[in-house]
């Protein structure tokens, strides 16, 4: 029997992005951003403020096997919590883990020491 074809491996993924994202990533030339170089530039920008277009081309691009090992292995950094959960659903994420990140997030913007005060 023969095995199944990996699906989005990265040989498979395009050059470029295509035009419809430019609004996405307005402050760099588009044709610089690599979905073979970049991928977690830009899942974290079409995740975070994508719409369902984008969303769509990520989700077909990367698939979401491969979506779901990267947001596993980044433990959901520089996404926000409403996003998070928003794709713990899509990418069929454990809900706990997905609860410990934000539990985690929030524990270091408190521990953060503020810049206001000065140290002596």
């Amino acid at each position: 029997m023969r095995s199944p074809k990996l699906r989005n491996s990265d040989s498979d993924l395009p050059d470029r992005l295509p035009e419809f994202l430019r609004p996405l990533f307005w402050e760099v030339p588009i044709y610089k951003v690599s979905p073979r170089r970049h991928m977690s530039y830009i899942c974290v920008r079409i995740m975070e403020y994508g719409d369902e277009q984008s969303a769509r081309w990520m989700l077909e691009t990367y698939g979401k096997a491969r979506l779901r090992k990267w947001m596993l292995e980044r433990e959901g950094r520089g996404l926000s919590p409403r996003t998070l959960r928003f794709w713990e659903v899509v990418l069929d994420l454990p809900h706990r883990t997905v609860t410990r990140w934000i539990r985690n997030q929030e524990q270091l913007q408190w521990n953060r020491p503020n810049p206001s005060t000065k140290q002596s």
